[in-house]
């Protein structure tokens, strides 16, 4: 630390091991009793794709979006945030400075500690200085990474981003069009709808919420399975499709008056429902936007006794040398699909390269595979996630919770 920063600090630092988010919290509320000011906030731990970590593996914690535009921190004028963490350039990092007006820092590979501050160099006891940076590796890169990285691969620099405010539209309205049409029939995506048949309850006398509901067109193929189901969704847009979905059905099927289906905005973490009114919860390619300790302990509310939770998501992981019979297996699933489901591959096309999907995936990004598996595992000890299928970066998980009296307790801190 130079002199003109040592005293722009008033020669205070302070170094504090964090546990839990608790334990950040009553670090921020000491700072603002003691009428002081941070000029510079450095992290250095674990993340994921949506930020800093705490906690540990077997009860892994994080700041949902909805707990870090209530959390109050007392930043100075032109103060600085550092995040010496995991791909915290990737969405924390842009979005931390947004929602709390400062410079703010991060990495967007993974990070290493080297005894080197420009190339990858192992630390050994008696390195002279220790350097927290970002890093191709086997995480990102698999084998190759690995070995580009112990060859002494080149350090990345933190890369900065400024406040700036934005009106973007995070939701799916601006795609909902391009989206419906692409998931017409939902049985395209074949793993997942023959993952969900299975797990689904066999008795048709049940009650189905679905979260991030999108078009309906899950819960429009449920709806003969089921006794009636309800889509939530935070996106207006994307309801109306939903409803227009099953209108349209409805009516090419010779109509129903009373359609067992109905579709409900969302509008933060609290679920529009009653107590015990749901059978199953489920959430397909949805789960990584939302809020998760917040939204569980909802779902413990919501959900009848002996009820459960069914998540599919897509998560970021190279394939796994072990895995390649999957892999391929999946490659040749889905090249076929290109000649036998041609307009649902047109679409597609068309919906990914859209100017509106790229910029809503920057507020949405895919999770890490740990990230999920960490959380669900841990707050259903007893079960585990499914790889049901594999891409070169990216997997499909599936989890079903079973009985949802089996949840551990989840230490909520949001306000």
């Amino acid at each position: 630390m130079d002199r003109e920063t040592k005293a722009r600090y008033n020669g205070i630092v302070k170094c504090v091991g964090i546990h839990g988010k608790k334990d950040l919290n009553s670090l921020f509320e000491s700072i603002t009793a003691e009428n002081k000011k941070l000029d510079e906030f450095h992290f250095v731990g674990h993340s994921g794709m949506y930020g800093p970590m705490y906690g540990t593996m077997q009860y892994p914690e994080q700041y949902s979006p909805y707990e870090l535009k209530n959390l109050r921190i007392p930043f100075a004028e032109n103060a600085k945030a550092y995040f010496h963490c995991c791909r915290s350039a990737r969405w924390f990092a842009p979005f931390f400075a947004g929602q709390f007006n400062v410079e703010t820092f991060g990495y967007y590979w993974y990070t290493t500690f080297s005894s080197d501050r420009k190339k990858y160099k192992p630390v050994r006891d008696d390195s002279p200085s220790v350097y927290a940076a970002g890093c191709i590796g086997k995480k990102s890169h698999g084998v190759i990474g690995s070995i580009k990285k112990y060859t002494g691969a080149t350090l990345e620099q933190m890369r900065s981003f400024q406040p700036k405010q934005e009106n973007a539209d995070s939701t799916y309205n601006p795609v909902a069009e391009l989206y419906d049409k692409v998931f017409r029939d939902i049985k395209v995506r074949k793993d997942e709808w023959n993952w969900i048949v299975k797990h689904l309850p066999a008795n048709k006398d049940i009650v189905v919420a679905d979260i991030g509901c999108g078009n309906g067109a899950l819960l429009n193929e449920l709806s003969p399975r089921i006794k009636s189901g309800i889509g939530l969704d935070i996106s207006s847009g994307i309801l109306e499709r939903a409803r227009n979905f099953t209108k349209a059905r409805l009516k090419a099927e010779g109509g129903e008056e009373i359609p067992n289906l109905e579709f409900r905005q969302l509008n933060g973490p609290k679920l529009p429902l009653e107590d015990h009114s749901v059978d199953v919860f489920l959430s397909m390619l949805s789960f990584r936007y939302l809020d998760w300790d917040p939204l569980m302990d909802e779902i413990k509310r919501v959900l009848k006794p002996g009820g459960k939770v069914m998540i599919l998501d897509m998560v970021t992981v190279p394939a796994k040398w072990h895995e390649f019979p999957q892999l391929l297996k999946s490659k040749i699933i889905m090249y076929t699909q290109r000649f036998t489901e041609p307009v649902f591959y047109k679409n597609l096309k068309r919906l990914v390269n859209d100017p509106a999907w790229k910029e809503m995936l920057k507020h949405n990004p895919i999770r890490a595979e740990h990230e999920m598996k960490w959380y669900l595992e841990s707050r259903f000890p007893d079960k585990k996630v499914e790889k049901i299928n594999v891409g070169w970066n990216s997997c499909i998980l599936a989890f079903d919770s079973g009985n949802i009296a089996n949840i551990k307790d989840i230490y909520l801190t949001y306000p």
